[in-house]
């Protein structure tokens, strides 16, 4: 089902970002802006902030989850996600793509990889693809977009 053809009066998603970088922050909630669904976004700064989120609100559609963060980073994060046995979607998050980070997150237990976009166009298209799959199904590969 495609969220973005369907009406949207019903249509509620509930996101929890995971970024310590305020600019990014920024982008990635102006990406959403205009998406006509609700979206309630949480905001966690550090993997140590999102796993105490988690601990207490764990009704999440997805997560995006940044790699290179202070404290824990994005990495660590998704291997404690994956060690509590929760099966919310994790999408990580980075400004680089090499092949060892991309490896690394399907490793963990991402269900995909992004690499930040430089333009908005683009950020909101990458979001608008990630948010339109249906990562209920098995089959569900893993999402790459890399630039």
């Amino acid at each position: 089902m495609d969220i973005f053809t369907q009406p949207f009066s019903l249509q509620t998603l509930t996101i929890l970002l995971v970024d310590d970088d305020a600019d990014d922050i920024l982008v990635f909630k102006e990406s959403i802006s205009d998406f006509q669904i609700t979206i309630n976004l949480k905001l966690a700064y550090n993997g140590l902030d999102a796993i105490s989120t988690l601990t207490q609100f764990q009704d999440f559609d997805i997560i995006f989850l940044d790699i290179n963060m202070h404290l824990m980073n994005g990495f660590e994060c998704l291997a404690e996600i994956r060690k509590q046995s929760w099966t919310f979607p994790v999408i990580m998050l980075s400004s680089s793509n090499t092949n060892h980070y991309i490896s690394q997150s399907r490793t963990l237990g991402a269900n995909g990889f992004i690499t930040k976009p430089i333009s908005l166009i683009q950020y909101q298209q990458t979001v608008k693809n990630v948010l339109s799959t249906d990562w209920t199904k098995k089959e569900t590969e893993f999402y790459l977009d890399v630039r």
